[in-house]
């Protein structure tokens, strides 16, 4: 196993502020945990990009707007954290320096969390915000035709899925996707499975039993699309995933079956990097530049550029 440079410290410091079996204690310290992360790995907030709260019928979403705007287009973020740890905050950082890197407006849809909240109800949380927030575009500023969603992870999962939602329910017209090492098949993870730095088998069984406490759930075409979805009429995606990472191989049969379908789609494989790399972009120029690169891809997405 070779890393990229930087992420076996990226590694080091991760396991030393949460611990691997960290997913067995208290549901409170598990997120106090997580939180704890922006500590470790801490990024300033990009001049020139601020942030605005909205609750829209209950549904909340953080618009992030940079001060100079290179696009009338709208990215959506849905962040990691395996449906269960995780909040704006926690990835505040991340969803400015999207918006500023990409000159466009920025949004950080919010969700309620498992176990408290198991599936639907962190999906359906997201489809509301998407809904709000493409209703209400004149007011926010930008052109509702131009939506593009993306996510990490477990974000990646909603992100694939509120496509599949709203194309089966007429919903907000999304022009492209671009995910981050999405899980598209949880039925893999039930009984647990292989470890991966920074991504357990142990850890896995335990968000899956968490978003999906009844097992025949996770068959659901919107838990895992990759078992039962339907993939036509689905918008171009761009799909990273990281090479030592458990969940690569979602990447590659997800870019397959929406290249049966004639889907535009380009799959990156970012070498040596491992799961969560993102945070990792300031200790490693891999994830440094895979961070840019899906950015541009992105900002491209909006456009109906794919390459």
């Amino acid at each position: 196993m070779t890393y990229a440079p930087g992420i076996e410290e990226f590694i080091d410091r991760s396991n030393a502020a949460i611990p691997l079996d960290f997913y067995k204690l208290p549901l409170d310290e598990q997120r106090s945990m997580y939180v704890g992360l922006k500590d470790v790995f801490e990024f300033p907030l990009p001049a020139g990009v601020t942030s605005v709260d909205e609750t829209v019928d209950g549904h909340t979403f953080r618009i992030y707007r940079p001060d100079t705007l290179r696009g009338d287009g709208v990215i959506c973020y849905i962040r990691a954290g395996g449906f269960v740890v995780g909040s704006l905050e926690t990835h505040d950082s991340v969803v400015a320096e999207l918006a500023a890197n990409t000159g466009l407006i920025s949004v950080a849809l919010d969700y309620r969390l498992a176990p408290e909240h198991p599936f639907p109800a962190p999906l359906e949380d997201c489809y509301g915000a998407l809904v709000a927030l493409v209703a209400g575009a004149e007011r926010y500023g930008f052109d509702p035709a131009k939506v593009v969603v993306t996510g990490e992870s477990s974000g990646a999962n909603m992100a694939v899925v509120l496509c599949m939602m709203s194309r089966d329910r007429g919903g907000p017209a999304i022009r492209g996707h671009a995910l981050i090492s999405p899980v598209l098949n949880f039925a893999r993870w039930r009984t647990g499975g292989e470890d991966a730095p920074l991504l357990t088998g142990g850890e896995m069984e335990y968000y899956t039993a968490c978003y999906c406490p009844d097992p025949a759930t996770t068959e659901e075409p919107y838990v895992s699309p990759l078992l039962n979805g339907e993939f036509h009429d689905l918008p171009p995606a761009y799909v990273m995933g990281t090479e030592l990472d458990s969940l690569l191989v979602d990447s590659r049969q997800y870019a397959e079956q929406l290249e049966k379908q004639g889907i535009p789609v380009t799959l990156v494989v970012e070498p040596g990097l491992v799961h969560s790399s993102i945070r990792a972009r300031g200790l490693s120029a891999g994830a440094a530049e895979a961070w840019r690169r899906f950015c541009a891809h992105s900002a491209l997405l909006t456009e109906g550029a794919v390459r």
